[in-house]
């Protein structure tokens, strides 16, 4: 189904991977921040994009394995797609909510929510298409599998340098 994809997998299942062990190594950069704001960092920002990364690693490494037929890897791409659209409204809602302390800044919504939410639904679009066996459906996971790694390397940039300098100011 995915002939001539293999590096192209191998490389974004690898890299996503070693992101979500590099995300745990910033994981510790929390451990001199009040506890409140860790949790609702880790619910809003940290896990999605954790998620993230962990979608990116299950779709390649299923796009890998000779096992899947075009309708098992459909059907396991959409369940992923309807998940990643459930949490990622998740995230909006939090983000937007009055309560989250400190405020976010106006660009998180698009970059942990909004744009989530159009990858997991253009990915199921591609599970439409990889179902229906279109010769475009390669091309179109590719594109949704690099731009979900993309918008989590953000993401994970962004979580970095926020937590970075903060936990240098309880000193």
């Amino acid at each position: 189904m995915f002939d001539g994809w293999g590096d192209f997998y191998f490389l974004t299942g690898s890299a996503a991977a070693g992101l979500i062990g590099l995300l745990f190594v910033v994981m510790t950069l929390t451990s001199n921040m009040e506890r409140s704001t860790v949790l609702a960092g880790t619910t809003f920002y940290t896990s999605p994009v954790l998620l993230h990364f962990a979608m990116v690693l299950v779709l390649s490494a299923a796009a890998l394995a000779p096992a899947f037929t075009p309708h098992g890897f459909s059907l396991i791409s959409g369940a992923i797609a309807l998940f990643g659209i459930a949490t990622s409204v998740r995230v909006i809602a939090g983000i937007r909510s009055k309560a989250m302390q400190p405020t976010a800044h106006w660009s998180d919504v698009w970059w942990y929510g909004v744009g989530p939410v159009v990858i997991y639904f253009v990915l199921l679009g591609v599970s439409a298409a990889i179902w229906t066996r279109q010769d475009e459906a390669p091309l179109g996971l590719a594109v949704v599998v690099l731009t979900l790694l993309l918008v989590s390397i953000h993401n994970a940039w962004d979580l970095v340098t926020w937590l970075a300098p903060r936990a240098d100011d309880k000193d």
